[in-house]
């Protein structure tokens, strides 16, 4: 098929890149003359069933986005279908996904990180309080544009309520949304969701902005076991960024829903902290330590009563935001104090 010349009243101007299931076209609306970006998706190529389910997403996107007036996320204008195309029409950004940064290994330094993920968790913080998660935040649904900026985009498997609380198009407990690698435990898990899931995967994608690397990696079921049960390696200890900053990622990362950032502004300003040389955390917030597992009590009860600085710190290295990490630290400062 070759590329239309017009769909609906918008002109079509060429070939911006290839989404997830179609084409995204540079545009024009002519009565509003503005440039725009046209996202596709061919609907013959699958069945009826399937197709539905696609106008229905972009329509989903419509009416989440509508919502949303905000200066980092993607406006959505309008969504229709042609023939064999349903297309949605979006805000025109020059600039590329962060993704094509990752990819051609564009490394960003840590003051152009730190700005980028304010401007995220405030684009999420915004939604949040609109009553929209997203549930699939990735490097892929968002843009750079001038300046470094920015641009939340692709709402189209978001949850949203209405103003009464009534949520619309309610996904079924077990039913998987979102992309593999950037999954929350609970996502991963198919369990219920709520913000606290988008906080998670912008952990993520902050982690790697930070190592160049994910912090979970395999195959699939390798995957979800890790995001499940394993803690990554800290970036400190494999770039060279302050400590404070694996304490800020291990509790965006925290597997239990109540251990994370309670809100992406929550986030947001431990990054706020870090930058200005602060503790990450709140000094007014209690946050209650994790419940520990059988591996981490049994290496406490191995080292507890060591008279050994190494062993202790051993423990705190292996676990720095585990259930004992207070009362190892307590017992190392004794240790070096009868050493003295």
């Amino acid at each position: 098929m070759s590329d239309p010349k017009t769909l609906g009243r918008y002109e079509i101007h060429g070939v911006l890149g290839k989404g997830a299931m179609g084409l995204v076209y540079h545009g024009r609306d002519p009565k509003l003359d503005r440039r725009v970006a046209i996202k596709t998706i061919l609907t013959r190529k699958v069945d009826d069933d399937q197709a539905r389910v696609m106008k229905r997403r972009f329509e989903r996107e419509v009416r989440a986005v509508a919502r949303l007036n905000h200066p980092n996320i993607v406006q959505v204008y309008d969504f229709g279908a042609e023939g064999d195309l349903a297309y949605v029409v979006m805000e025109y950004i020059e600039g590329k996904e962060l993704k094509d940064y990752l990819e051609a290994d564009e490394r960003l330094d840590l003051k152009a990180i730190f700005r980028l993920m304010a401007e995220l968790l405030d684009a999420l913080h915004f939604a949040h309080e609109a009553g929209i998660i997203h549930r699939d935040v990735k490097p892929a649904n968002i843009m750079v544009a001038g300046g470094g900026h920015a641009k939340l985009t692709d709402f189209g498997v978001a949850r949203f309520t209405e103003p009464d609380g009534q949520e619309l198009e309610a996904t079924r407990v077990g039913t998987l949304v979102g992309t593999p690698a950037y999954m929350s435990p609970e996502q991963a898990q198919g369990q219920p969701l709520d913000r606290r899931t988008d906080i998670f995967s912008a952990g993520i994608i902050f982690y790697q902005l930070l190592a160049w690397r994910k912090p979970f990696q395999g195959a699939q079921w390798e995957l979800a076991k890790k995001i499940i049960e394993d803690d990554p390696v800290w970036p400190s200890q494999l770039v060279q960024i302050p400590p404070e900053i694996d304490r800020v990622v291990a509790r965006a990362l925290a597997k239990q829903p109540e251990r994370r950032y309670q809100t992406a502004r929550a986030f947001a300003q431990a990054l706020e902290r870090v930058l200005h040389g602060k503790p990450p955390e709140d000094p007014d917030e209690v946050v209650p330590p994790p419940p520990a597992s059988e591996a981490e009590k049994e290496f406490w009860d191995g080292v507890k009563e060591s008279d050994d600085v190494e062993e202790v710190r051993l423990y705190v290295a292996q676990f720095p935001k585990g259930a004992f990490v207070d009362l190892a630290q307590k017992k190392i400062a004794e240790l070096r104090a009868k050493k003295k």
